[in-house]
């Protein structure tokens, strides 16, 4: 009897050890961090798709593609990293000129496979592109041409924003800032008088405003004892003269 307990204690010691050792493993197993993006050092020499050339890809090298014969010329800008859908990315910034006077800057998302997702188009010569991941969706804020502006010299704070839909990079919005004109300009006052313009209130407020403040002084004047009427002064120079 006594060696059938102590086998039931060894088997059941053994049990509880496996379950642990077990559960340690998967524990380990899920507490190891997904895939990591892409290093920057990856992104400067991976392949990207375009239209700018027949073979519609380009390979960077260190961040540069230039065919003198094709007069494309890419460069790598920089990359924003984040998460879409739970998948650690990177959103790379390049900007690309085909011989003209154009430079176009374009966005693509990369995963750690070093599949690249793109390109989206931001503009042509657009300035100040920031780029953030929010929501799993990719936004851009940058100054580009804003309606009648010309390409030279765009100068419109505009925000797009871009989503991965089945495999395709979309662009599913663009918000031009609403810019107020300046107010007109007006004259300062000129220390001599109040200018209506000037202080921006209404002509017939500022009439009656300078009426009661005219008002106020000839009663202060007639309260005071020293204060004498025009005429009465009047009165005494033409005694004084007939004397």
């Amino acid at each position: 009897m006594g060696l059938f307990s102590s086998l039931i204690t060894r088997g059941a010691i053994a049990a509880i050890l496996g379950t642990t050792l077990g559960l340690a493993i998967v524990a380990g197993a899920s507490a190891q961090s997904p895939a990591e993006a892409p290093s920057a050092q990856q992104l400067r020499n991976a392949t990207y798709p375009t239209t700018y050339r027949a073979s519609k890809s380009i390979t960077l090298v260190d961040g540069k593609f230039d065919s003198v014969a094709e007069h494309v010329n890419m460069t790598y800008v920089d990359a924003t990293y984040g998460t879409v859908n739970g998948t650690p990315v990177a959103v790379v910034h390049t900007a690309t000129n085909t011989g003209g006077s154009g430079v176009f800057s374009e966005i693509y998302i990369v995963d750690a496979s070093l599949k690249p997702f793109g390109p989206g188009l931001l503009g042509d010569r657009v300035r100040n592109v920031k780029v953030q991941i929010v929501d799993n969706k990719t936004q851009v804020d940058m100054i580009t041409q804003g309606p009648g502006e010309p390409f030279c010299c765009g100068t419109t704070p505009t925000r797009q924003t871009w989503e991965l839909q089945n495999g395709a990079l979309i662009r599913t919005s663009q918000v031009f800032a609403q810019i107020q004109p300046p107010g007109p300009v007006r004259p300062a006052a000129t220390g001599h008088g109040v200018d209506a313009s000037a202080t921006g209130l209404n002509p017939a407020v500022t009439v009656a405003l300078l009426s009661l403040t005219a008002a106020l002084v000839l009663a202060a004047r007639s309260m005071s004892p020293t204060w004498k009427p025009l005429t009465a002064s009047r009165g005494t120079l033409r005694d004084a003269g007939e004397r």
